[in-house]
């Protein structure tokens, strides 16, 4: 597969994955009780958790051989 089609796909692929991640996570907010402390603890782990994902599909991008 051509670098440059491996990258526009690599983009495209974080930019689905990010939408569909921040549905859902606010979607499953609406299912826990009401709670400034549980908002904060809540977005701060699920803001911090689509990093590992998308550095997965970021390294998949730009990976030059093939396995």
């Amino acid at each position: 597969m051509p670098a440059s089609l491996r990258r526009l796909l690599g983009a495209l692929g974080i930019l689905i994955f990010l939408f569909l991640y921040v549905v859902a996570v606010v979607n499953l907010r609406f299912l826990l009780p009401h709670s400034l402390w549980l908002d904060l603890i809540y977005y701060l782990i699920f803001g911090i958790l689509w990093v590992w994902p998308a550095l997965r599909i970021a390294k998949w991008s730009h990976r030059t051989t093939q396995l």
